[in-house]
């Protein structure tokens, strides 16, 4: 699927009748996406590689990992108190660095996910999946709005459960 700002391929292979394997590449291009283009976030390509067991005709195991490198780019030595430009509005360089590094949810580079299914009928179907996204740091130096030097720092990772009902009609 090509969008605007974003480049999607995925591909499916049945290696046995038990056994699917999955790739998926993606290109999202920050660089020039409506909104985040003032941010200098670089475009990033996204590889991700999953699997699905079917224990039996009912119950399907999944597991996958995915990474891609943090699109922010460190601005060491940025000038806090000079004017920035961010969609058309000046604010000061501290606040739009502030965002950059602390506003922005997917520096995390690499995810692990592990997923169950159950098919009650062919009709409906349950799912539960879990993905972890290892912790990473980044970190960069300047100036407050004051001059006084300032060292801005966004640590994540993060955890979440996923919880689905597959109704065929």
């Amino acid at each position: 699927m090509v969008m605007r700002n974003c480049f999607h391929e995925t591909e499916a292979v049945p290696l046995t009748p038990k056994f699917l394997v999955e790739a998926n590449v993606k290109w999202v291009n920050w660089s020039n996406a409506n909104g985040y283009d003032d941010f200098d976030w670089d475009d990033q390509w996204v590889f991700a590689v999953g699997g699905q067991y079917a224990l039996t005709s009912k119950l399907k195991l999944r597991a996958g990992y995915n990474y891609a490198k943090n699109p922010v780019n460190e601005h060491d030595g940025f000038n806090g108190m000079q004017m920035t430009s961010v969609q058309g509005k000046s604010l000061p360089g501290y606040y739009c660095e502030t965002f950059r590094i602390i506003g922005f949810p997917a520096i995390a580079e690499h995810h692990l996910t592990l997923g169950v299914g159950y098919a009650f009928t062919p009709k409906f179907e349950i799912n539960l999946g879990y993905m972890h996204a290892f912790g990473n740091t980044i970190t960069e130096s300047g100036t407050d709005l004051t001059g006084r030097p300032v060292t801005l720092e966004s640590e994540l990772s993060e955890n979440s459960l996923d919880f689905w009902v597959t109704w065929r009609f």
